[in-house]
């Protein structure tokens, strides 16, 4: 996973139950599988620093205006989904992800998409290869 302190924190909010930085060893890997598994949660070496980081970050005032859903959605809209598949994916109407979208863009003062996957860069929601 990556390794940005922003993206460790949302995960472990999110109630990810064990995170391992990508290029960790397999043996790391293997030992986060069998710990939740059992149940337990796993955070691989330095994860522990970068979610303190990514927690006592100062946050950004509009960001944080966002519920965990609108989140989902800001990914699924700048990662190119349409109103009808994040509704198929989430289980919702393509008009409610519509309305969701509305309600985004204005929370974000972002007046279009492309300002929307701006906004997502430039805050750390996605990787720039990734949009």
């Amino acid at each position: 996973m990556s390794a940005q302190p922003r993206h460790v924190a949302e995960a472990l909010r999110l109630g990810a139950a064990g995170y391992v930085l990508k290029g960790s060893p397999a043996s790391q890997l293997l030992e986060a599988v069998d710990a939740v598994d059992k149940g337990q949660r796993f955070l691989g070496s330095d994860v522990a620093d970068l979610a303190v980081q990514g927690l006592t970050a100062p946050g950004d005032g509009a960001l944080d205006t966002l519920s965990v859903r609108e989140r989902q959605i800001v990914l699924m809209v700048v990662q190119g989904q349409s109103s009808t598949e994040i509704g198929r994916a989430l289980h919702l109407s393509p008009k409610t992800v519509d309305s969701y979208r509305s309600r985004i863009m204005a929370k974000l003062a972002t007046p279009d998409v492309p300002a929307l996957v701006r906004f997502a860069i430039r805050h750390g929601l996605i990787d720039a290869d990734n949009a």
